[in-house]
């Protein structure tokens, strides 16, 4: 079969206009658009370029320390353009006709346990904060109650960091006990991760006053500092954004890790307690269906394999009382 190449930019735009939504999820375009940019920075010019030196020098290029797993799931997305080249005509052979995924990386492990804290530990991380809320005032008590408040939401609702960030104060219906996740990336706002994404996802109890007590301080303000109209749940102090970032110190992830590490609980984050949530819930009696839709994972396979961990006290308590 004759082949021509074609640009890379234009085989670029060509492939990624199949991936718009609603044609594949938001985060596949987003891994499938990186993978792109990677191979152009290699200096590639053609579709002719896409050769087993260009995956070679791909792999060499990954920065120290990427998961063997990462690296995995980017060549298989740059097998996926290789043999989309080829199909077209753009390609005469794909590099991965000639050598598999697998033999470009040898044999990779199982993977690394992912960190989980028990109920003690998140307990003993959300107790502080409470305490910090009442020890301070003016602005520190504000951050205080913000960064409460947002810790408590993803313990108790297991949500991504990125939904829980970017949350509107109308999406929590406290009323009804649910957050209502909406897909805004197509109104130019924050795109979930998957379809699967934009479900109702339940509100404890236990969650209900501490989201009370923040949505009556969200808009606090001193009577000599003007604020603008504010829809974001957790916004920054001037309110004209969400709390996604900050000066060196203050991002939420850092002030997390800040009081957890005050609390004796090292290196907690909001994705750890997304999967903590998934443990307990377990311990707790929910079914394993039940669980899946509440993480609003679209295989319940991803569930038991990431997220679901061996927690030692809850074994230990449910064993507690058994005997022959």
């Amino acid at each position: 079969m004759r082949t021509r190449s074609i640009p890379f930019d234009q085989f670029t735009a060509e492939i990624l206009r199949l991936y718009d939504p609603p044609h594949r999820a938001t985060a596949t375009r987003r891994q499938m658009r990186y993978v792109f940019e990677q191979v152009a920075a290699l200096e590639v010019k053609t579709t002719a370029d896409l050769t087993p030196v260009l995956v070679a020098r791909f792999i060499e290029s990954r920065p120290p320390g990427q998961s063997p797993r990462t690296l995995q799931s980017y060549l298989r997305v740059l097998r996926g353009l290789c043999n989309n080249a080829v199909i077209n005509g753009y390609l005469r052979i794909s590099p991965f006709a000639l050598r598999r995924v697998s033999q470009w990386l040898g044999r990779i492990g199982p993977p690394a346990e992912k960190k989980h804290y028990s109920r003690d530990e998140i307990r003993r991380v959300l107790s502080l904060m409470a305490a910090h809320i009442e020890i301070t005032a003016g602005w520190s008590q504000w951050r205080a109650r913000r960064l409460y408040a947002l810790t408590a939401t993803v313990a108790y609702c297991g949500l991504r960091a990125s939904e829980a960030l970017y949350l509107h104060a109308a999406d929590i219906r406290l009323e009804a006990r649910y957050v209502n996740l909406t897909d805004r990336g197509r109104d130019g706002g924050r795109a979930l991760k998957t379809d699967a994404s934009a479900r109702p996802v339940p509100i404890p109890d236990a969650l209900v006053p501490i989201l009370q007590d923040w949505l009556s301080h969200r808009l606090d303000h001193p009577a000599d500092f003007e604020i603008p109209p504010c829809e974001w749940l957790f916004p920054t102090l001037n309110r004209k954004g969400p709390w996604t970032g900050g000066p060196p110190g203050t991002k939420p992830v850092q002030r997390l890790q800040a009081v957890a590490a005050r609390a004796g609980v090292e290196g907690m984050t909001l994705q750890s307690l997304r999967r903590s949530l998934a443990t307990h819930l377990e311990h707790h009696g929910t079914g394993q269906a039940m669980i899946t839709r509440i993480l609003r994972h679209t295989d319940s396979k991803t569930t038991l394999t990431w997220y679901q961990q061996a927690d030692i006290p809850n074994m230990v308590q449910a064993m507690a009382s058994f005997d022959f």
